[in-house]
C-alpha cells in the first residue's frame, strides 16, 4: 500500500519547515518520525527521517562544539519540493525579494551571509536561499554561493540593470555555470506573490500526485517530474510496487475518467490521485 501519511504528520512537517533554529528542527523532526506509518511500504520514509534525524543532531552537536563565538558559516542542505536561489549586488533588491516571497520581516541587506526559509505553495513546500551579494571577483572566492546556484531548481536574479546581469552572469561563467541554462527569472519587484511562486513551479517543471489507499487520498503529495509514469510513481513510493504491479486507478486530469484503470506506463498530470493495485 502507499505511504499515506495522516494530517498530523503533514503539520509536523510544517512545524519542521517552519523552524527558526536547531532545537525547534529537532524537535518537529522528531515528532514527525514518531507519526510516521510504520507499514512496510513507509519504510523510505522511515529510513530518511532517520537520516535527516542522524544529521541534524551531528550540525547541533558540531555548532554546540563550536561555541557561541565562533560564527561558523552554516551549511544549506536541500529540503522541500524544489529550490529556488536568490541573487543580487550589493544594493539590489534582493534580500527584499526574498522577504516578500517567504513572509519574513525585510531587515535590510548586509550584503554577505546565508538565509533559508521554507516557501509554502499550496500544498508542497519550496525552499528560498536569499545569498551573499556578488562582487566582481567573489569566483575566485568560490564556496557555497556556487555550489547552490548550480544545484538549485529555480534563479530569482534581482538586477536593475544590464551591468548587474552582466556581473552576476561573468561572476558564474568563472566557475563554470551558464545562467541560461538555469531556470531564471529577473525581476525588481514581485506584485502577486501567489503567481509568483506559481510561475516558479510550472517553470522548473514539476508536479504533484497524491497517493489513494482503500478510499483514502494521502494530504501529502508526491513531487515527480512533469510527465512522469505511473511506474515512476510506484518506484519513488516502494522498491517493490515496480515487480507487483496489478494495475492502478486514476482520478484527475490525466484519467479520461474518474477511477480510470490504467498500466505503468501511463502518464501522469499534475493534481492527479492514484491508487496502486499489487499482486
Amino acid at each position: 500500500m502507499p505511504t499515506n501519511v495522516t494530517v498530523e504528520y503533514v503539520l509536523a512537517e510544517e512545524e519542521y519547515f517552519k523552524a527558526r533554529t536547531g532545537p525547534e528542527r529537532l524537535a518537529a523532526l522528531k515528532r514527525m518520525i514518531t507519526l510516521a506509518p510504520k507499514h512496510k511500504s513507509a519504510e523510505k520514509l522511515n529510513a530518511a527521517l532517520k537520516r535527516k534525524l542522524s544529521d541534524l543532531r551531528k550540525e547541533l552537536e558540531r555548532e554546540k562544539k563550536a561555541g557561541k563565538g565562533n560564527k561558523r558559516q552554516e551549511v544549506i542542505k536541500r529540503e522541500g519540493a524544489l529550490t529556488v536561489v536568490f541573487l543580487g549586488v550589493l544594493g539590489s533588491p534582493k534580500s527584499k525579494l526574498f522577504s516578500k516571497i517567504t513572509g519574513l520581516e525585510y531587515k535590510g541587506d548586509k550584503g554577505y551571509g546565508f538565509t533559508m526559509r521554507m516557501i509554502p505553495y499550496e500544498n508542497v513546500w519550496m525552499q528560498g536561499v536569499d545569498t551573499p551579494a556578488i562582487y566582481q571577483g567573489i569566483a575566485v572566492a568560490g564556496g557555497q554561493l556556487f555550489d547552490l546556484v548550480r544545484t538549485a531548481d529555480f534563479v530569482v536574479l534581482a538586477i536593475r540593470s544590464t551591468d548587474d546581469y552582466e556581473l552576476i552572469r561573468e561572476e558564474l561563467a568563472k566557475r563554470g555555470i551558464d545562467i541560461n541554462q538555469k531556470n531564471v527569472a529577473s525581476v525588481i519587484t514581485i506584485d502577486d506573490v501567489e503567481d509568483f511562486k506559481k510561475k516558479i513551479w510550472k517553470r522548473v517543471g514539476k508536479m504533484r500526485v497524491k497517493t489513494r489507499t482503500r478510499g483514502l487520498t494521502a494530504p501529502k503529495p508526491v513531487v515527480l517530474n512533469a510527465r512522469a509514469t505511473v511506474r515512476e510513481l510506484a518506484e519513488a513510493v516502494h522498491k517493490d510496487f515496480v515487480q507487483r504491479f496489478k494495475i492502478a486507478k486514476i482520478w484527475g486530469p490525466s484519467a479520461k475518467f474518474a477511477g480510470q484503470q490504467v498500466g505503468l506506463e501511463h502518464r501522469l498530470a499534475d493534481g492527479d490521485v492514484v491508487e496502486i493495485f499489487t499482486k
